[in-house]
């Protein structure tokens, strides 16, 4: 018994920090507070429909019960035509109440906000790619947002449903082919924000993740202006040969929109902190693994493994990669929510 308490208790802790990760009662926008207010009025209405149901049906047990000694059916009265009516009337008062409650968070959290900055969200199989239009800037995984900025995203795919989700920062909105939807929010609070595909898209559903950077102001606009001028580092020439042979046909690094996407772009590929759509660390050792094997991490990934590769290329490979980044941007120390 010891040992399944010894192996559960930090299982409990595990889950309970994925459950935080995914909990929309710890607000740091607008929208997840009007969220809030919503769901308080619906546990309340819950709660108390639930209340007086059960205590119904307790007292009219107990007040009815079989008595001592009593035989056959009990006498038999008519239903009270008042307590008939009071009982449709009330529920019908209290979806009215929810209709109009909902109806005025929708108009709320569905409002643009003047001044946002767009960004472009397209969800493929099993990854996400952020297109920033105005400022020419490009990620894939990873968000970088400034705080106390408000932003649109516009929504989309290139394959199946997906439907992009940061719980601790906004809503859900589904990505659909051929179709654009909005969601508009203002990041309040800088920190390390957890993303999910909320819509089941395949298999590495599961596996679709990313990440929201929220980071102060300054740093974001140091960050969009070094972008503009970026041209790739070569931390290894050798890697950047084993790149343009194995790397370069699908994935860019020059941190842009391409005229066409075939996978994740990797120009800031050293400045993040997740690969494989957030399934994993960035550190060398997993770079390696992913290279080698991404079909062991992610079941249905597009990106075909390279076991021919020798060690010393791989590890060629994985500095260049490594050295793909914008100098002085650590974004380890961010919070994380």
């Amino acid at each position: 018994m010891r040992r399944i308490l010894a192996a559960l208790v930090p299982l409990g802790f595990v889950l309970a920090q994925e459950a935080h990760r995914v909990a929309i009662t710890h607000p740091f926008s607008a929208t997840n507070r009007e969220t809030n207010f919503l769901l308080l009025w619906v546990l309340f209405f819950s709660i108390l429909v639930f209340g007086v149901v059960a205590g119904a049906l307790a007292y009219v047990t107990w007040k009815f019960r079989a008595k001592p000694g009593q035989t056959g059916e009990p006498p038999q009265i008519h239903g009270n035509d008042r307590l008939e009516v009071v009982w449709t009337v009330i529920p019908l008062v209290i979806v009215f109440i929810l209709f109009g409650l909902t109806a005025r968070s929708l108009i709320l959290v569905n409002q643009p906000i003047p001044g946002a900055m767009k960004v472009e969200v397209v969800g493929y199989q099993f990854w996400w790619d952020f297109h920033y239009p105005a400022l020419g800037l490009r990620n894939s995984n990873e968000l970088i947002l400034p705080v106390g900025v408000p932003v649109t995203l516009e929504i989309t795919s290139k394959d199946v449903i997906h439907s992009f989700w940061v719980p601790g920062l906004t809503g859900k909105r589904d990505a659909i082919p051929g179709q654009k939807t909005l969601l508009h929010f203002k990041p309040e609070q800088v920190g390390h924000y957890y993303g999910f595909c909320a819509e089941l898209c395949g298999a590495s559903h599961a596996r679709m993740l990313f990440r929201v950077l929220v980071v102060p102001e300054e740093e974001f606009q140091r960050f969009v202006a070094e972008a503009r001028d970026y041209t790739p580092p070569v931390a290894d020439a050798r890697g950047q040969e084993v790149f343009g042979q194995f790397c370069a046909a699908c994935h860019g690094i020059q941190g842009q929109m391409p005229p066409a996407v075939i996978g994740p772009d990797l120009g800031f590929m050293g400045n993040r902190l997740t690969l494989g759509a957030a399934i994993a660390e960035n550190t060398p050792e997993n770079m390696k693994a992913w290279i080698r094997d991404p079909a062991s991490f992610k079941p249905g990934v597009q990106m075909p493994g390279f076991p021919q590769l020798s060690d010393e290329d791989l590890e060629a490979l994985v500095r260049y990669l490594d050295g793909l980044r914008l100098e002085g941007f650590d974004f380890s120390t961010l919070p994380r929510f």
